[in-house]
């Protein structure tokens, strides 16, 4: 047997897919054993405008949609990379000593020095990407990234509301970025090159240099045209044409090393643009994006207009122990997916041990109650054939009927036990069920007698969710039940609490 397999089965790795927020449409695929899945929806006007949610309860209708397309199991939560609009995003390459110690330290110095709004109202992450030598000086480089706080969590909220878990936050262009460095199949990543992507929300161009995003300019629509995405084909070049200039004359301060190829992530406009670039720059290549096998799946046939998404679902593949990747996620973020894993591995196992239990007791118990009936035949048979033996054998015969009835009764009695024994599965099943819906850990549940109070002593991540514990089981019909205040402490791992309730 395979081991990774057979690891996989004792804790799963969990599917994470990437959801792509644009003005126009939301998008999502999944890169899964082998197979390449995706699924659309079209947004009403100005639901999403400039990137961000301008109709919240259409955005929410719309997401809804997108869930019954991945799931018919509407309360099944749905992992996803989000990919959001780069105009809302902002990052820089900053240098620093190649430290030893206080690299973090010397990094979120930088970040907040650098930082284009208030930090404390922003969500910040930052990664090392490689090392440059000026001056005869080791630096380490660093990609800043920054994205507006208020937008992030309103997100958030929402795509929880509707089902979707979060598991990282990114923009359009590191995404596409990815895709092209690590499976462009006409890409040569030892070299510098420019992506130029057009998307939804605008033209966007990427500087790539050492297998690294390394400068992004965006255009909306909006600002070239307000009215309209529909622009003049003169001024669709002259924007071309001026901001390939600024870039490569911006790339020719900073770095040394020259840019001759364009990478083009288009849809329907790649001759056009090849035309315009080779007519007025000097790049030796000027080309489509090509892709090769992700996955072992064949993606050649991939429109462009998901290339940005299928960036982001390659994320998705990464062990979360390895993604060191950037992400505006809020803080916390991270834990709340290890959570929903662990709850998932849980429940699995919960399952597996309580069918095996149940399995178990079923067998002997079927084999007590045949042994229990063969044995009580035989007796019967034995007393039938009593009634022609002489007087003398009465007192024998009585005996054995005697065995006969204590046998019965035992019977009954193992019928009952088994009985209880159900109904006290039952009973921890439905209190197991109670707690998982609220994210409470149970830690004990002590039973002293029907008529006596139960004790359930419980873990939960907040009072909020003791107190909905609390109050579900009132609602499933226990009597008396009661949260005393000085029974709730909070501790590293959550809120211990103490609720005790009577049977119905």
């Amino acid at each position: 047997m395979d081991f990774k397999k057979f690891l996989n089965i004792l804790n799963p790795q969990p599917r994470i897919g990437a959801l792509e927020i644009s003005d126009v449409d939301l998008k999502f695929c999944l890169i899964d054993d082998g197979k390449f899945s995706s699924y659309s929806v079209k947004l009403a006007a100005d639901v999403i405008k400039d990137g961000r949610i301008n109709n919240r309860e259409g955005f929410l209708s719309a997401l809804s949609v997108l869930h019954s397309q991945i799931t018919a199991k509407a309360k099944k939560k749905i992992n996803a990379i989000v990919n959001i609009a780069d105009n809302n995003v902002y990052f820089q390459i900053f240098d620093l000593p190649a430290l030893e110690s206080n690299l973090e330290e010397a990094v979120q110095l930088n970040l907040k020095m650098i930082s284009p709004m208030d930090f404390e109202s922003a969500y910040s992450d930052w990664q090392a990407i490689g090392e440059e030598i000026t001056d005869g000086r080791v630096q380490t480089e660093i990609f800043g990234v920054f994205g507006e706080a208020k937008m992030i969590d309103e997100f958030d909220q929402v795509l929880e509301q509707a089902n979707f878990a979060p598991v990282a936050f990114e923009f359009n262009s590191l995404a596409a970025a990815r895709l092209a460095i690590d499976f462009g199949a006409n890409v040569d990543k030892t070299k510098p090159f420019l992506l130029l992507y057009v998307g939804n929300n605008g033209i966007s161009f990427n500087v790539i240099r050492k297998g690294n995003l390394y400068f992004n300019h965006f255009i909306s629509w909006q600002t070239i045209h307000s009215e309209t995405r529909e622009i003049p084909m003169d001024l669709f070049k002259k924007i071309i044409v001026d901001e390939t200039k600024k870039i490569l004359s911006f790339y020719a301060t900073r770095w040394k090393d020259q840019i001759d190829d364009m990478i083009l992530a288009t849809h329907g406009l790649n001759e056009t643009i090849a035309k315009i670039a080779t007519e007025n720059f000097s790049f030796k290549k000027v080309e489509p994006l090509a892709l090769k096998k992700i996955n072992e799946i064949n993606v050649s046939e991939i429109q462009p207009a998901w290339f940005s998404v299928l960036g982001s679902a390659i994320r998705g593949t990464i062990p979360r122990s390895k993604d060191n990747i950037v992400s505006l996620a809020k803080a916390g973020t991270e834990e709340e997916f290890f959570q929903h894993r662990i709850i998932g591995f849980v429940k699995i196992w919960r399952n597996v041990i309580l069918t095996t239990m149940v399995a178990v007791l079923a067998i002997f118990v079927g084999i007590d109650f045949l042994f229990m009936r063969k044995t009580a035949v035989s007796l019967n048979n034995q007393l039938a054939s009593l009634g022609a033996y002489r007087q003398n054998e009465k007192d024998e015969f009585e005996k054995n009927k005697k065995q006969i009835e204590d046998l019965n009764q035992k019977i009954d009695f193992a019928v009952k036990v088994h009985a209880e024994r159900s109904k006290q599965n039952e009973f921890f099943e439905k209190i197991s069920g109670l707690a998982t819906e609220n994210g409470v850990s149970l830690k004990r549940i002590y039973v002293q007698s029907v008529e006596m109070p139960v004790l359930v002593n419980a873990l939960a991540s907040s009072e909020d969710a003791a107190i909905g514990f609390k109050n579900k089981l009132i609602e499933s019909g226990f009597r008396e039940v009661d949260l005393p205040i000085t029974k709730i402490s909070r501790t590293s791992q959550g809120v211990e609490f103490a609720v005790t309730f009577k049977l119905k």
